[in-house]
């Protein structure tokens, strides 16, 4: 006589296999926090090269020689004013090209640098990102001196 169903071993490997990744899984899910802060790392790393290649393509424009990026504790922008006073435009939502940093990260150093018409910074910059949330690691946005080259 065939029975169908499962045998109780089967059972309990089965809500074991579903315990262990239940265990797993869900804290990933639920603490968002890390995903924030490499969410704003990307975002960060976006404003300074879009920063780059709108001095570039500004080049031509008589009103605007430079474009300025302004790195505080807590946010990166871009302007093309000193100190950042005038926003740069995002290319997607027309607001401002501002990234500001999640509950946790801080920037350093604090500091200004401004892209030529060449794409070149006013000096090589090293934004180091320090986070306190628990395994996010430090990460860096390194702005080479003789190219502008924007990279991790």
């Amino acid at each position: 006589m065939k029975r169908n169903g499962f045998t109780i071993t089967e059972l309990v490997v089965a809500i074991s296999i579903v315990g262990v990744l239940a265990a797993v899984a869900i804290p990933r899910f639920v603490g968002t926090s890390s995903f924030e802060s490499r969410g704003f790392y990307d975002e960060a790393q976006a404003v300074v090269r879009y920063a780059q290649k709108t001095a570039i393509a500004w080049r031509s424009s008589p009103t605007t020689t430079m474009i300025y990026v302004c790195v505080t504790a807590t946010r990166v922008k871009a302007g093309t004013a000193a100190g950042c006073a005038t926003p740069l435009p995002h290319p997607t939502s027309g607001g401002f090209l501002d990234a500001p940093a999640p509950s946790g990260v801080t920037l350093s150093p604090v500091s200004n640098f401004t892209f030529d018409a060449l794409g070149r910074p006013s000096a090589g910059t090293t934004i180091t990102f320090t986070s306190t949330i628990t395994g996010d690691p430090a990460r860096q946005i390194v702005v080479e001196a003789e190219t502008g080259y924007v990279h991790p």
